[in-house]
């Protein structure tokens, strides 16, 4: 029997790398996912060990103020090499186009073992007047000219830009973008401390004794430049755990697809060989014989893909990060990718070539000579799955309809779930009605051939478009949720901003000019103004809150309950979540005021207003100390393309304030939720391709297959470009078999999730963005040709003689 194996291989080569292929796909997918995953944290701890690179201790005071006095004291402890404070300030730089762009500046570190960040062009800043940027910020500013830099009280600073530097990712981080030197950081804002003092030790000091030193001379906390790193990369890593879980659900996508492209691939591969397995039989061979050849051959081909799967994993990750702008791009490779990988490539193949290896065995071999074995038509207890599993979704969809948002929320995950089982199920039941109705449309010989072999073996069909149908799927749910989300933000900004820009000031902590508003009042084409001031409201014995104090009656949120036209004095609006926190509701009164309504709010810069609302006039009772801060004046006009000219020019002599349109904040708003969904149709893209080399393996083993009947064709009269045509059109069949049942599991799921989250008052609705779907399935349409290519070109090259 090995030597069966053996010359298997060497008599199979085609067949047996059409299945590489497609273990090598399923495996590049698996494995570029979960090198996605560990890039993350890699790229963290590429951020904090660049952050503390070169310290050896670390000084914070959670109480009290680190000066120069403490950095002075800290030099002169023995066992200090050097020691730099660090100290971040907000500094708002005047853009090329005139408008203050956020930004962040830190003094230079004298000692260049202790600075977080590389030279790229120039030099660093050696006095005053001189700044060095990062190299993504600086863009639109050339190195020797002028970059004004505003203080907190909007004071400008100019200087010249010396230099631009790099570093990693932050990852979160939050590092500062300029670099200028300890004066100037001293004049953006005399009151800034530090927030750390960093140490590097001297020759021949270790880090512990270094860190016991410093404390016992200082009296305040002081650890090891280890003990810091780990406990930033601890404070960062959570936020960045969504992204790790975001990839972490596409690797489980990816290993489900990936699965059932090999196991089609080799259920199509083991029933071709049948004849040959059944000759074999009646030569000797024994059922375990046969099946452990089956096997082998099996885990041969799994272990081969499985390694250039595995580095194409690594390529596919790295395209990815490149793609999405990454400058660092990070391929980690762990024991679980390398364990994933194997266990797909592997353990799929050999399971996926045992189901039909296990079936040829039991047919008797005189029966398997006269006839080729496996099944084509779907039986009874298909249609029974597939019926309870749609009775399942549609239960368990109807139930979370009727729940509250977190348990509807894991009930209609379950619905699609059952859904899509449903759908796969059925696969088998509606391929062969669905390809004859397609045939019937397209006009052609080509076209009814194609329905022809399309349906004869509908299991084969929908199996190859299974794997389509989930990544068409997963896309349309993605697409149709965010396009929910982000419409559902736009109209509840519309709903609840009645002016046509906002006007807030770049540093969050310093207000608004008091006379900000009235100047905006007497620009010509301004119909209306109001003001709204974040504060933190005593609410008595409810305790602290974050307020919103308003005038005028442009901001108008959806109201749950009550009414809400205009606060005046003695009134207050509640959030939702206020209401639910303290159980306050319409009619009750809190520290003499009488809540009125009850609403819900879409949080956008310049428009949040928090968890209460209330009148400018109530703003002293419930905050003796009348600080405000992340203030904004919204501004309403008649035509807003025509007075923003003059509105920039009233505004010239405020350069903390900020205009920005109704548009500008959706976009804003809008911005990171692309970015996540383009990142998510890139991953999908590669399901998708899984998917489509799935189809051109099947079609290809397929006209292996089909020769003599091939030939026949061709010896009645059908041309090679007919024969190719009939390919292409069971391409397209299956490719739309598959899209159709994908975009209608993914919307369906999505108008359920919508549904969901509507009832508690969420900012998403039902909108699928059916532009971006259409494209969608047209690029399905045009790779399905494309996936015929190759088995239509081996189609041509049949011979009459063949038959």
């Amino acid at each position: 029997m090995l030597r069966t194996v053996l010359a298997g291989f060497k008599a199979r080569p085609l067949r047996l790398l059409l299945s590489a292929v497609a273990v090598t796909l399923g495996v590049t997918f698996v494995a570029g996912s979960f090198v996605l995953t560990d890039s993350v944290g890699a790229g963290l701890r590429d951020a904090v060990a660049f952050e503390t690179r070169g310290v050896d201790a670390s000084i914070t005071a959670k109480r009290g103020v680190l000066d120069d006095s403490t950095l002075a004291k800290a030099r002169q402890v023995p066992g200090v090499a050097a020691a730099e404070g660090r100290a971040t300030v907000s500094a708002p730089v005047i853009g090329p186009g005139g408008r203050p762009r956020d930004a962040a500046a830190t003094a230079l570190s004298a000692d260049e073992g202790l600075r977080p960040y590389n030279l790229a062009e120039g030099r660093f800043p050696r006095d005053t007047g001189e700044i060095a940027m990062e190299r993504n910020s600086a863009e639109g500013f050339a190195l020797g000219g002028p970059v004004t830099v505003l203080d907190e009280t909007g004071g400008r600073h100019p200087l010249t830009l010396v230099g631009t530097f790099s570093r990693p990712t932050d990852a979160g981080l939050g590092g500062a973008n300029l670099v200028v030197s300890q004066e100037t950081v001293r004049r953006l804002n005399p009151a800034a401390t530090f927030g750390e003092i960093v140490v590097r030790a001297a020759p021949g000091v270790g880090q512990a004794r270094l860190a016991a030193d410093l404390k016992k001379a200082l009296g305040v906390p002081a650890i090891t430049g280890k003990e810091a790193a780990t406990r930033l990369l601890a404070e960062t890593a959570p936020n960045t755990a969504g992204l790790a879980k975001f990839f972490t659900g596409f690797a489980v996508l990816a290993m489900v697809v990936a699965a059932m492209v090999i196991t089609n691939s080799f259920t199509i591969l083991v029933t071709q060989r049948a004849r040959e397995l059944a000759l074999l039989r009646c030569v000797g061979a024994g059922k375990r014989q046969l099946f452990g050849s089956v096997l082998a051959e099996a885990a041969v081909v799994g272990a081969v893909a499985s390694v250039a799967g595995l580095f194409g994993g690594l390529g596919a990750a790295a395209a990815l990060q490149a793609i999405a702008g990454q400058e660092t791009v990070h391929l980690p490779l762990t024991a679980r990718t390398v364990v994933a990988a194997v266990a797909i490539g592997v353990l799929v193949t050999v399971f996926a070539a045992a189901i039909p290896a296990w079936t040829a065995t039991r047919v008797a071999p005189v029966e398997a000579l006269r006839k080729p074995a496996g099944s084509t038509r779907a039986g009874r207890p298909r249609v029974i799955v597939a019926g309870l599993l749609l009775a399942a979704a549609a239960g368990s969809g109807t139930v979370a309809l009727r729940s509250s948002v977190d348990d509807g929320a894991g009930l209609a995950l379950v619905a699609m779930v059952a859904l899509l089982g449903a759908t796969l199920a059925a696969g088998p039941l509606i391929a062969g009605p669905v390809v004859r109705a397609l045939g019937r449309l397209v006009p052609g010989r080509a076209a009814d051939l194609g329905a022809l072999n399309a349906g004869r073996d509908p299991k084969r069909t929908a199996a190859s478009a299974a794997a389509l149908t989930i990544g068409l799927a997963v896309v349309a749910l993605a697409t149709t949720m965010a396009a929910g989300v982000e419409a559902g933000r736009s109209r509840g900004l519309d709903e609840q901003l009645a002016a046509d820009f906002t006007v807030t000031s770049v540093i969050m902590t310093r207000p608004l000019p008091a006379t900000l508003t009235d100047t905006l009042t007497t620009v010509p084409g301004v119909t209306a103004t109001a003001t709204r001031w974040s504060f933190s409201g005593d609410l008595g014995e409810y305790g602290k809150f974050h307020l919103t104090a308003v005038s005028g009656d442009l901001l108008r949120p959806k109201v749950l309950s009550g009414r809400l036209d205009r606060l005046g004095p003695g009134e207050i609006a509640i959030s939702k979540e206020l209401a639910g926190q303290t159980g306050l509701a319409v009619g009750d009164t809190v520290r003499s005021l009488r809540v009125v309504a009850v609403y819900d709010a879409v949080d956008a810069p310049g428009v949040d207003l928090g968890f209460a609302l209330v009148d400018v006039t109530e703003q002293g009772r419930l905050d003796p100390t009348g600080e405000s801060y992340d203030g904004s004046v919204l501004v309403k006009v008649t035509d807003p393309d025509g007075t923003r000219p003059a509105l920039e020019r009233a505004l010239s002599a405020s350069p903390l304030a900020k205009l920005s349109s109704v548009g500008e904040i959706k976009e804003e708003e809008a911005a990171p939720l692309r970015e996540t969904l383009n990142l998510m149709w890139a991953l999908t893209g590669l399901a998708v391709l899984i998917a489509f080399a799935g189809i051109t393996n099947t079609l290809s083993l397929s006209v292996l297959e089909r020769t003599r009947e091939s030939a026949l064709l061709r010896a009645l009269g059908l041309t090679r470009r007919g024969l190719a045509g009939a390919l292409t059109a069971e391409s397209v069949f299956v490719a739309v078999l598959g899209a159709v049942c994908g975009l209608s599991v993914g919307i369906a799921a999505a108008w359920l999730i919508t549904e969901v989250a509507a009832g508690d008052g969420e900012a998403i609705v039902f909108a699928p963005p059916w532009g971006r779907l259409g494209v969608l399935v047209a690029a399905a349409m045009v790779a399905a040709p494309l996936a015929a290519l190759i088995p239509a070109r081996r189609a041509m090259l049949v011979s009459v003689k063949d038959g």
